[in-house]
């Protein structure tokens, strides 16, 4: 029996030796072959969307989301020629709710008081000028105020449009810049020394002025030509802006009894001397600029003496459809005075030729080129109601008209039209 227990336990005890052994002895893995990881093509960044590049010799007007885009006005808009300036702000505000936006930018006007003198005419120019949202400027109304204000549009580059500067100097000076809807008073003279020598035959004139760049120059050239044209010019005579009295001056250049007197300036004084003139005797032909063609200021302000004179004036109304722009123009001003058609033209010449070179950039705003603006303007004819508009390299129009206009029972009536350019 214990034989057999003995026996039992080395059994179980090789058992357990050989069970120990089989687990020490590592199985071998199935070989695996590699695998190659499937190859990763590179992804490509999104595109990144080119920024717009607008460029302009002379500088670019921007204008962010939102913003309204000024038309300036610069012109007299308080005292004795206020009735102009307001006839043309009242153009414009007509020209910008005709014309509408450009991509969602609406305009505005704003007008400047430079009372049709030169150093208020620089203070209003040096205002527009620091002012990033005026686009162009419709103005200056007197060539006095031009010349001197001119010179700050040209330095900053801002397009002008006068409708009513007629000084031969006003284009003169090479400002690219600058553009005029009038002849020039070289013109305005011819037309009104053919019209006092070969319509109405005198001889002999008498020439006042108000001593302006305007209304001295034009007077001058009057006179020059009329004695080339074989007259006499008895006196030439300079008076002061505001003054009121003229006694002794009409007394001077009613010496010599001439046939007719020119008057060289505006409305306000024109009305006085005309006054003056007939309470002092003078029968004869009374001749003035386009200065003098107003009626409330000139006509109605004379009391009555004026019937009979003579103005000269840039033609408006032959072009198709005046009638019935002046008739809404009238509806929401009053009847135009002198400059309010021409203002309408030339803030639809330069929101027409805006609208063409308008460009939006990368950040959304509005960006017009100020060279390419004047470019446009100049390149391109325009149809407005006061005729078929297109400018020269000098700014000036290529054809125009002057209309000599007659007073009659109160009013101004076209009796002569004469035309200039091809």
């Amino acid at each position: 029996m214990k034989r057999l227990t003995t026996l039992m336990v080395m059994l179980m005890v090789a058992s357990m030796a050989l069970t120990a052994c089989a687990k020490a002895t590592p199985t071998e893995a199935p070989a695996v072959e590699p695998t190659e990881a499937p190859a990763v093509e590179p992804t490509e960044a999104p595109p990144t969307e080119e920024p717009i590049v607008i460029e302009d010799d002379w500088g670019l007007m921007t204008f962010a989301p939102g913003t309204e885009i000024k038309l300036a006005v610069s012109s007299a808009l308080a005292g004795a020629y206020a009735v102009y300036g307001q006839d043309m702000l009242n153009g414009v505000d007509l020209a910008i709710a005709d014309f509408g936006e450009i991509m969602g930018w609406e305009f505005i006007s704003e007008g400047g008081d430079d009372g049709c003198e030169g150093a208020p005419a620089v203070t209003v120019a040096e205002k527009f000028a620091a002012d990033p949202d005026v686009m162009a400027v419709i103005g200056p109304m007197c060539s006095g105020s031009v010349v001197p204000a001119s010179d700050i549009y040209a330095e900053h580059n801002i397009v002008m449009v006068t409708p009513s500067s007629t000084a031969v100097i006003v284009t003169a000076r090479g400002h690219e810049n600058l553009f005029r809807l009038v002849a020039n008073d070289d013109l305005q003279a011819e037309v009104t020394v053919g019209f006092l020598r070969d319509d109405l035959g005198l001889s002999t004139l008498a020439v006042l002025h108000d001593q302006s760049i305007y209304g001295q120059g034009v007077a001058e050239a009057v006179a020059d030509k009329f004695e080339d044209a074989g007259g006499t010019v008895t006196a030439i005579e300079g008076i002061t802006r505001g003054d009121v009295d003229f006694s002794a001056v009409i007394a001077i250049i009613l010496a010599d009894d001439p046939e007719a007197v020119y008057w060289g300036g505006m409305d306000a004084e024109g009305a006085l001397i005309i006054n003056q003139l007939v309470g002092a005797g003078f029968e004869g032909t009374y001749f003035g600029p386009d200065g003098i063609k107003s009626k409330p200021t000139y006509i109605d302000a004379s009391g009555g003496a004026a019937e009979g004179s003579y103005a000269t004036f840039g033609a408006v109304g032959g072009a198709t459809g005046y009638e019935e722009w002046e008739a809404r123009f009238t509806e929401l001003y009053d009847a135009p005075v002198a400059y309010g058609p021409g203002s309408y033209d030339s803030a639809m010449i330069i929101l027409q030729a805006a609208a063409s070179v308008a460009q939006i950039d990368s950040d959304g705003n509005l960006v017009i080129g100020r060279k390419a603006l004047a470019d446009m303007i100049r390149a391109t004819p325009y149809d407005g109601i006061t005729g078929s508009l297109e400018f020269t390299e000098t700014g000036d129009l290529g054809k125009v008209s002057i209309t000599v206009f007659h007073v009659e029972n109160g009013d101004f009536v076209e009796v002569k039209k004469v035309d200039f350019g091809d």
